[in-house]
């Protein structure tokens, strides 16, 4: 990576990194802005040395904090765990066999993909269709507002003092 863009996309950090025991074929992760998902293939023979055994395969991404912002809008990391979906398609289906868990560490985002079948699996993280982000919670504080002897109490978003009367 040139440190300009990382996988294609521009502004990322170059930070992101993967890995896979699919060492036939393990393709780049490819970025697609129209459904705003990365989709990749990792490749290795479809039984282990034996012939009988299946190979199963993994998957890791590590992706910064900041990347996935620009890539998906999660302004809070945490909140890929609920709204990132892995999905790993073998031969035109989706394989019930992966387990995939999503989880936030020191500013990165981890996504942990295990268990799927080979020969050429084809893997995707988007954001969830049905996912919406979490609204801002708003803080209210109070402020004591005085004019003369009388005394009022607001409590606001953002207090103001009604008109004639001075913040204490």
């Amino acid at each position: 990576n040139d440190g300009q863009s990382a996988f294609g996309v521009e502004g990322t950090s170059g930070d992101m990194t993967v890995s896979s025991n699919g060492t036939c074929d393990l393709s780049t992760p490819v970025w697609n802005a129209e459904s705003n998902e990365f989709t990749w293939t990792a490749a290795a023979p479809h039984f282990a040395a034996d012939g009988t055994t299946p190979n199963m395969g993994f998957y890791k991404a590590v992706i910064p904090a900041a990347d996935a912002k620009l890539l998906w809008g999660l302004d809070n990391p945490n909140d890929a765990v609920k709204a990132l979906s892995v999905q790993v398609v073998t031969e035109g289906s989706v394989s019930s066999a992966a387990v995939a868990t999503v989880g936030v560490k020191s500013g990165k985002i981890i996504i942990d993909v295990s268990g799927f079948g080979y020969s050429r699996p084809k893997l995707r993280i988007a954001v969830r269709k049905d996912w919406k982000a979490p609204k801002a919670i708003l803080n209210k504080t109070t402020i004591t507002c005085t004019m003369g002897k009388a005394v009022k109490k607001i409590t606001a978003v953002k207090p103001t003092c009604p008109k004639g009367y001075k913040q204490k």
